[in-house]
């Protein structure tokens, strides 16, 4: 892995990324394509990225990951294929990614790649305004991974980011979207036009989670067969309504005293969630073990996986879920629950904010479980070949031919 961090304007640091493996298709040498991400911290949009970068890397192109800071527990799973390009100044506490709008420019000037796909809406529209002012050939194509406009916890530069938004998002070359629902919520809200945004799940290595499933973890409950598991994993956010998932889980153990609850991951809920679980009296049977190195595990070992969203884009979890035959129960929130699931045939389906619809389910899921080889078949049509075969198609078609 090569790691390069910008100079100001006028310095040369970006010239010192490797030169490109000029593999070739029938109009030439294929260009060079950038990702640019704030960090490498855990989320669904990070590591959707890693996953993408490191894909097309081994479908021969050239790839170029721009951080603000190269940093972040994902780090690890990214390839050593991958040119990290980090943004300076490292920190920005105020003015987040717009910081870099000096460095971004030089970078598209001296590297030149084919296109730059922002992942997340700050480092989007920072890429698009840059983008106005060049004279760059450079296709600039964000990825939006959630609903646009449902988040409920947004700050204050959220909220500008949000007017922004609509304004810039229409000068995109391309949008890509990571469901239907996302792309829906692009349209009512902005004046995207829907033939301006590309649907492409995303890339799930299903045989890799497979995999790491087999290896056991450090933890009583879910290598203890005689439970009956119920499993979080994901950003502790407000957006997740884990608030809501311990009152349903509540509900549960109640019907249920053998049924056991964890909660894997961090975020900045995760000390409201604590207090809950306390409140409650469940501290005997919920374990939050914070961020957990294989996740795969607790799922395949789980009874039942149990989403509470507010609203989503397109929860990978859920598709990792599928891929080891846990089965899966989540709210019908805006927007992915519903694609992966396939209208419910391969999960349970429960409005948002229904605790009791959300305890009766998992209750009727662990009494009579859907059967773990059409649920991993599911997971299947999310695996890295037939997306990666989208991606190259939408490359053809939106950058190399446009």
């Amino acid at each position: 892995m090569y790691e390069s961090t910008l100079s100001d304007g006028a310095g040369s640091a970006v010239s010192t990324v490797p030169k490109q493996n000029n593999v070739t298709t029938m109009d030439g040498d294929r260009p060079l394509l950038a990702f640019f991400i704030p960090d490498l911290s855990v989320g669904g949009a990070e590591q959707v990225a890693i996953t993408i970068a490191n894909g097309l890397v081994t479908r021969g192109y050239d790839i170029d990951l721009l951080l603000s800071r190269a940093s972040g527990e994902l780090r690890s799973e990214l390839s050593e294929q991958v040119s990290i390009v980090e943004l300076p100044p490292s920190k920005t506490p105020v003015v987040g990614v717009a910081a870099h709008l000096p460095f971004l420019a030089t970078y598209l000037n001296k590297r030149k790649p084919a296109a730059l796909f922002p992942h997340l809406e700050h480092p989007s529209i920072v890429s698009l305004a840059i983008n106005r002012f060049l004279s760059a050939d450079t296709a600039v194509i964000p990825t939006q991974h959630s609903v646009f406009g449902h988040d409920v916890e947004a700050t204050p530069k959220d909220q500008i980011v949000r007017r922004i938004v609509p304004r810039l998002y229409p000068a995109s070359d391309q949008i890509i979207s990571v469901s239907e629902g996302v792309a829906d919520s692009l349209v009512d809200r902005t004046p995207v036009d829907r033939s301006d945004i590309s649907v492409l799940h995303n890339p799930v290595d299903v045989e890799q989670i497979r995999g790491r499933a087999r290896q056991p973890v450090e933890h009583e409950w879910v290598e203890n067969d005689e439970r009956d598991v119920v499993l979080f994993v994901g950003r502790h956010a407000r957006q997740k309504n884990l608030d809501g998932w311990v009152h349903a889980f509540e509900k549960v153990v109640n019907r249920n005293p053998n049924a056991r609850a964890v909660i894997a991951g961090k975020g900045p809920c995760r000390a409201q969630v604590q207090t809950t679980v306390e409140q409650l009296g469940l501290s005997d049977v919920v374990s939050l073990p914070g961020f957990v190195d294989n996740p795969y595990r607790y799922m395949t070992k789980s009874d039942v996986f149990l989403l509470s969203s507010q609203y989503e884009g397109l929860p990978t979890v859920l598709i990792e879920c599928l891929a080891v035959g846990c089965p899966v129960v989540s709210t019908d929130c805006p927007s992915g629950p519903r694609e992966i699931l396939s209208d419910g045939e391969h999960g349970t389906l429960v409005p948002i904010d229904d605790t009791d619809g959300l305890a009766n389910a998992v209750c009727d899921t662990l009494a009579d479980p859907p059967d773990s080889d059409r649920l991993r078949s599911r997971a299947d049509d999310f695996s890295p070949k037939p997306v990666f075969d989208e991606y190259e198609r939408f490359l053809e078609k939106h950058v190399f031919t446009a």
